[in-house]
C-alpha cells in the first residue's frame, strides 16, 4: 500500500495558506503549509509522494524558481501554480513546465479540487 500523498502549499500570504489548508483538510488531504520557497527548502521532506501548490510570485524566491530548483535536485513533483497577478512571461514559463494546472486567484473550491484530482493521478 502506498503512503498517502502530502500536499505542500507554498504561498507568502497567510490568509491563502490558511484557507487552502482548511479546504484541503476538510476534504481529507494531508497538508503542510510554508510561508516561502526558502522555508519549504529548509524543511526535511519525508518520502511520501507530494503535490505542490506554488504561488508564482513570492519575495526571495518565486514559485517558478523553486520548481526549477526542485527539478535540478531530481524532485519532479506534480505542481499546481497559482497567481493573483503575474507577467505574461511568468505565466508562459509556468505553462511550459507542464503543471497540473494554473489557477488564477481567486479560484473556486471545485476548480482547486479538480486540479488536485488531476495531480494525484500523476502520482500513481
Amino acid at each position: 500500500m502506498n503512503p498517502p500523498a502530502v500536499i505542500d502549499v507554498i504561498d507568502d500570504n497567510p490568509d491563502i495558506r490558511r484557507m487552502l489548508s482548511l479546504v484541503l483538510k476538510a476534504n481529507g488531504f494531508e497538508v503542510k503549509t510554508h510561508e516561502s520557497a526558502l522555508a519549504f527548502l529548509a524543511t526535511e521532506r519525508t518520502p511520501e509522494p507530494r503535490l505542490l501548490i506554488l504561488d508564482v510570485r513570492m519575495p526571495g524566491m518565486t514559485g517558478l524558481e523553486l520548481h526549477r530548483q526542485l527539478l535540478a535536485l531530481g524532485e519532479n513533483h506534480p505542481v499546481i501554480f497559482m497567481s493573483g497577478e503575474c507577467q505574461p512571461h511568468e505565466s508562459a514559463v509556468a505553462e511550459s513546465s507542464a503543471p497540473v494546472a494554473f489557477l488564477w486567484k481567486p479560484f473556486g473550491t471545485q476548480q482547486l479540487l479538480e486540479a488536485i484530482e488531476k495531480g494525484m493521478a500523476r502520482l500513481t
